[in-house]
């Protein structure tokens, strides 16, 4: 999992979602935001911004590598 999945899939715990509950909200298909969140899969920009707005946070935050990544 990268940083940016681990972050998003912090947040949408934080916000106590399920990750189907999120995705309906995102209006995302579940196995997408699963995909992201496990870093499989990288989001588009277009996407990345709606999780930032959505979990309201920066994009530059999100973008940041967790300081796990950076050692």
């Amino acid at each position: 999992m990268n940083g940016f999945g681990r972050k998003i899939k912090r947040l949408r715990a934080e916000k106590n979602l399920s990750i189907g509950e999120a995705a309906l909200k995102l209006e995302l298909n579940k196995g997408s935001l699963s995909r992201y969140e496990n870093g499989s899969v990288e989001p588009s920009l277009s996407m990345a911004k709606k999780l930032a707005d959505f979990y309201n946070v920066s994009l530059d935050w999100l973008a940041e590598p967790d300081i796990d990544e950076a050692l």
